[in-house]
């Protein structure tokens, strides 16, 4: 995938911008600003529980419903695998809603830890080498590794503390601008997941 130049600059036209989790936040302000309600947002969390990196998405889809999301596919129960995406997507597209697609990925190691966004899709599987249809009216590319000989093996020893972290980072900053369960403009402790991190906002 590419990667703007420079940190929280957002999409110009359907290009990748680089963002760290303040970014992410204007990212998601620049959606709200045509979706301005929850029920107009569809998260589409893609991923697989069964791989470190991979579940970067089920992780946010879970948390996302633990703050109270109404529209959310892909959790750790029901992940959405890139194969299963076109199928599951359909229900969801409707009058009055757009999709937000979340996916890890490889990039840069300078680009690891950061946030790839743009206005339009985003292509399942791209890190690992499938093709699959571009799916999402705006993505989220979180990128949980550098680029390797083995993207399966990166993604699959990829630190899942690490992942952790950056998945609660994703809602955050949504719960920031559409609200979650302690409203708009905090900074949700995700009760659900206290567990797996013992680290407060």
């Amino acid at each position: 995938m590419k990667q703007g130049s420079k940190e929280n600059r957002l999409p110009d036209g359907q290009s990748w911008s680089r963002v760290d989790e303040e970014g992410l936040r204007l990212f998601f302000e620049h959606i709200s600003a045509s979706f301005p309600e929850r029920d107009q947002v569809v998260f589409l969390c893609i991923g697989s529980d069964r791989s470190t990196g991979d579940a970067l998405g089920p992780l946010v889809g879970s948390m996302l419903k633990a703050q109270g999301f109404p529209n959310v596919i892909g959790t750790l129960e029901q992940p959405c695998d890139a194969d299963k995406v076109s199928s599951v997507l359909a229900a969801y597209k409707g009058i009055g809603t757009t999709i937000v697609a979340i996916d890890a990925c490889l990039g840069r190691a300078e680009s690891v830890g950061l946030y790839l966004v743009r206005n339009g899709p985003l292509q399942p599987g791209e890190a690992v080498g499938q093709k699959l249809p571009r799916v999402g009216d705006y993505s989220v590319a979180v990128v949980v590794g550098a680029q390797g000989h083995k993207p399966y093996w990166i993604i699959q020893t990829t630190s899942l503390h690490y992942v952790l972290q950056m998945a609660r980072a994703v809602v955050r900053a949504a719960a920031r601008v559409w609200g979650g369960r302690h409203g708009k403009g905090n900074s949700p402790a995700m009760e659900s997941f206290e567990f797996l991190d013992s680290s407060h906002e």
